[in-house]
This record gives structure tokens, C-alpha cells and sequence, in this order.
């Protein structure tokens, strides 16, 4: 039987270019997945950097709304920013827009300094916030702001807000401060570390924004006499003591819409020297006259009377009789700005307000004045009449003003002082964003 024949030769060996197909596209794929899995990281640090730098934007924005609504909230503060009832205690707005306290924004304002991410040349206020919420440090003039350790793990957002003045750049040979104007600088962080709070370390993410506001004041326009009135004004049997001895009102003391009538004693009207008696005393006002209430109420203060009660700066008091304590209590809160809701009687020998703080009232009602009593501001009365009953000298340093009549059964002592409606002007009111006045660079 025949057999095949062996072959010596060994068997040829197969699938080498497989081998070496599969091994270049292994290392194609690792290389691939190399540089995805970079792209990935990289789109991760990416995504880290900027959650990092929304929320320290984020915490910004947050100071600069905070600090707008302490500005237009006239409340005693402490250390902490909560309520104060301590005698001592001052507003928000007079801490940093008045740390002197002579009743004049933007005397001593902090101006920003060129540092790194430091704005504050002064004092600033901080929050920060965890788990258990907000805590903030509102300190006094000369003392950093202080703050509790983070133990969050999700890290305390904080910002930081100082505060400066504004300068008027029309006119750069000799730039004015403009102290309607404050520019509020705002540095958010994303922990409780520097800049936002001194000496902690540095924090991973920063920013930093700023934002001019403008002051709405609450007396939109001066009153040009010492007392005035859209109806009438009787004086009756008692001399009334009236000074106004300003320029730029022209000295005028009374000015009403009616006649002006009752005693008047020449030797106790004071104005302009050189000036007649009778020429700072204008009756039968006719452009005063035909005003309505809700026309001549816009006239002083610029707003409606709803708006004007409704603002956040307005305390709004309730009074039923003699009105003294609840007043007293009010201005020693931080008002200065007080809407009265009903009749009021001011009687004693109690003082409202100061020139460094007068006070603007506003009574929906009828107001009776009596005894020593002295008032510092703007005295408005809403009623159709307001008496100043009663014995002694009711001494009003400012201006008063009626929608209705005014008729003195008493000896008023109205003093026309335009250093106290200036200060009214000035630091009473509300601030607003400047549109256009928002930016993340300095």
C-alpha cells in the first residue's frame, strides 16, 4: 500500500501581520485614550475653575446687594449687624458713610487702595456663610472685621464691602466729592479666607466688583421759609417768634397760600438785616394755593405719600394722644425718617432730633404742639389744621409745613436753618443702583 511522503521542512508559521495590526491598533487606542482622558481632565479643571469663579462672583453681587439694602435701613446696629437697642449704637449708613458722626456723608470716606485684591484703606463689613447660615461682622471704625471658622465642607462663601467716595471727573483741575454719590466695593470669596477675612490663608477662587449708588433723598426740595402754609396762617393774640436770616431764601419767614393775620410783633420777626418786616412775610400765594395736597406733598419730598410711607427708610409710627415716648423711642432707634399715622400731640419739654441728626416727620393728621418742646427737621402736617396750643415757646429749628392752615393759640418759635434741611437733604433717603455703574475692574 502506498504512503505520502514526510516533510522534514518545519510547518511555515502564520499571522505576523495580524500580530503586528493588532499591536498598532492597541497602541493607537492607548494613545487615544490617553489624549481623551486628558481632554477630560483638562474640561474638568475647567469646570472646577469656573464653578470656583461664579461662586466668588456670585458672593460679590451678594455684598453689593447687602450693603444696598443696610444703606436704605435706618436701624441701630451692633458688631454684628443685628438690632442694637444700645444708646451708643449707630445706623448702617452713619457707621460707614459718617464714621465721624458731624452728619455729613463722605467727609472720611475709605478710598481703595492700589493692593493686589485689598480695596479697603479703612473699615470694611463682612458675612460669610455655612451650614447654620449667615454670619456677619459689621465693626467699627479702625477694627477688622471678624469671623468664625468655616468647618462646612462644602466651603463658606464670604464677601466683603468698604465703601469710598466719588469724585466729580468733569472738572479734573479741582475734583469735587459729589456726597449724594458712594461707590461700594465688593469682594466675594469662595471660603472664609483672605482677602475676604484678614489673616486666614488665601482662598481658591476671588472677585471682585463694584457698584456707584446715587442718594434719592428724601427732601427732594428745600422749604424757602420758615413756616409755610397753603391756607391761611393766624397768629392770633400771641406774637410769633420767626427768624430766617438765609440769603438764599431771601429771608423769607411765612409764606402762605391765604392771608397771613393775627399779632405780629416787628421786634420779633427776625430776617435779613436790612430788610423790612413785611417783605419776608408773603401771603396770597397764589402758585402755593392752587397746589392739591398730592402736588404740594411731590413739591417737598419728591415722591408720592404712599411711596414716601412705603419706602424702607421710612419708620412708620402709630400715635393716639400725646405722642413724646413713642417718638423719642423711634429716633433713639436710628429714624429719620418718621411717618405718623393719625393725630399726634408733642407736648413737655422733650428735644427731637440734633443738628448733627434732624429728623423729618410726617403726621397724617392733625398736629398739636405744646409746651417747650424743640424740634430739629422738617415738620410736615398732613391735616387741614395744625395748632400750637398750650403755654410756653415751641421751638422748631428747620422748617414746618402745612397742607392745610396753620393757627397758633401759643407762641411758636419757628427758626429757618438751612444747615439741618442741607443735612436732611444729604443724608436722608434712599440709595439706588447708577445705571452703568456696575463693574468688575477698578
Amino acid at each position: 500500500m502506498p504512503t505520502r511522503p514526510t516533510s522534514s521542512r518545519a510547518a511555515r508559521q502564520r499571522g505576523a501581520a495580524t500580530l503586528f495590526t493588532t499591536i498598532i491598533v492597541l497602541v493607537l487606542m492607548t494613545m487615544i485614550a490617553f489624549f481623551a482622558n486628558r481632554g477630560v481632565i483638562f474640561e474638568s479643571k475647567t469646570a472646577a475653575n469656573q464653578y470656583r469663579s461664579t461662586k466668588a462672583i456670585e458672593a460679590a453681587d451678594a455684598g453689593l446687594e447687602w450693603a444696598l439694602a443696610n444703606l436704605n435701613t435706618f436701624r441701630r446696629i451692633t458688631t454684628g449687624c443685628a438690632t442694637s437697642t444700645a444708646s451708643g449704637s449707630r445706623t448702617f449708613r452713619d457707621r460707614y458713610l459718617d464714621p465721624d458722626g458731624d452728619g455729613s456723608f463722605a467727609s472720611r470716606l475709605g478710598v481703595a487702595t492700589p493692593a493686589t485684591m485689598e480695596p479697603f484703606a479703612t473699615t470694611a463689613a463682612m458675612c460669610t456663610r455655612s451650614g447654620a447660615g449667615w454670619s456677619c461682622s459689621c465693626p467699627a471704625e479702625g477694627t477688622p472685621p471678624a469671623a468664625d471658622a468655616c468647618t462646612d465642607p462644602q466651603g463658606c462663601p464670604t464677601f466683603r464691602v468698604s465703601f469710598s467716595s466719588v469724585r466729580d471727573d468733569d472738572n479734573p483741575a479741582n475734583p469735587q466729592v459729589d456726597p449724594t454719590l458712594v461707590r461700594v466695593t465688593a469682594v466675594g470669596c469662595t471660603d472664609a479666607r483672605e482677602p475676604c477675612v484678614p489673616g486666614a490663608g488665601t482662598a481658591d477662587g476671588t472677585a471682585e466688583v463694584n457698584q456707584v449708588f446715587k442718594l434719592a433723598s428724601a427732601l427732594a426740595t428745600l422749604p424757602a421759609a420758615a413756616i409755610t402754609a397753603k391756607g391761611y396762617v393766624d397768629f392770633g393774640s400771641n406774637a410769633i417768634t420767626a427768624t430766617n436770616t438765609d440769603p438764599g431764601t431771601n429771608g423769607v419767614t411765612i409764606n402762605a397760600g391765604l392771608d397771613i393775620t393775627g399779632f405780629i410783633n416787628d421786634s420779633t420777626i427776625d430776617t435779613l438785616p436790612g430788610t423790612p418786616v413785611g417783605a419776608s412775610l408773603i401771603g396770597n400765594d397764589t402758585s402755593l394755593a392752587s397746589l392739591t395736597d398730592d402736588q404740594m406733598f411731590r413739591t417737598f419730598f419728591g415722591s408720592s405719600k404712599e411711596q414716601f410711607r412705603d419706602s424702607p427708610a421710612t419708620t412708620i409710627v402709630n400715635c393716639s394722644g400725646v405722642c413724646n415716648t413713642t417718638l423719642l423711642n423711634a429716633i433713639a432707634g436710628g429714624a429719620r425718617t418718621i411717618w405718623v399715622e393719625g393725630d399726634m400731640v408733642l407736648n413737655a419739654n422733650d428735644v427731637f432730633g440734633s443738628l448733627a441728626r434732624p429728623v423729618m416727620l410726617v403726621v397724617n393728621g392733625n398736629i398739636e404742639v405744646r409746651g417747650n418742646m424743640t424740634f430739629y427737621g422738617v415738620l410736615y402736617c398732613q391735616d387741614s389744621t395744625w395748632d400750637n396750643t398750650g403755654g410756653g415757646n415751641a421751638q422748631i429749628i428747620g422748617a414746618a409745613i402745612s397742607e392745610g392752615n396753620f393757627t397758633a393759640t401759643g407762641t411758636p418759635d419757628p427758626t429757618y436753618d438751612p444747615r439741618v434741611l442741607q443735612n436732611l437733604r444729604q443724608t436722608t433717603g434712599q440709595y439706588a443702583k447708577v445705571p452703568g455703574g456696575w463693574r468688575d475692574y477698578r
